[in-house]
């Protein structure tokens, strides 16, 4: 087996200096508060790719209530009903924005174009210097191995070049270049 020195396991989008449990003799499941949260440094890298998915129906479920208020109150500037992977693709963004990487794919649920998530890429495409999506498939079908749901999924990839982006569509299930 290769071992790789570069890979860290650690939370990627936020930091703290400490958690606390919140005492609560009548909760059934432990609260805690992280203390002083902030947005995770990232290390040196060129490529981004994909986080844990998680919809923002289940982030409380999956993460608990002390850490998304702490991810939430750490990145305003995201929407409180946006899913996990927008937090990524706001952190992604500001950094190719700034030329610490190249770019960044990620798969997010097809609500990446509806209001709440939009607004962060829009951000970021509107902004200076701006992003630009150099791929995108807005809509394609996706099923979990693990439960079977099916979903529709979007993928985009950002950059910062100036080159000409690729949409991509699917039709019963054959892929279309635009």
């Amino acid at each position: 087996m290769t071992k790789f020195r570069d890979i860290e396991c650690r939370d990627a989008v936020l930091a703290w200096d400490a958690v606390e449990p919140v005492p609560d003799e009548s909760g059934r499941v432990p609260l805690l508060r992280y203390v002083n949260p902030k947005e995770a440094d990232w290390p040196e890298a060129d490529f981004v790719v994909n986080p844990p998915f998680i919809g923002d129906k289940r982030l409380r479920l999956s993460l608990g209530d002390g850490y998304v208020d702490a991810l939430r109150n750490t990145y305003t500037m995201v929407p409180d009903s946006s899913e996990y992977v927008m937090y990524w693709w706001h952190k992604a963004a500001n950094l190719a924005r700034c030329g610490e990487i190249r770019r960044f794919g990620f798969i997010t649920t097809n609500s990446l174009r509806q209001t709440f998530n939009r607004r962060v890429v829009q951000y970021h495409l509107d902004a200076k210097p701006p992003l630009s999506l150099i791929f995108a498939i807005p809509d394609h079908p996706w099923v979990d191995s693990v439960d079977g749901a099916a979903v529709r999924i979007a993928m985009t990839v950002g950059s910062t070049e100036s080159i000409d982006g690729r949409l991509c569509t699917v039709w019963q299930g054959k892929k279309t270049l635009v």
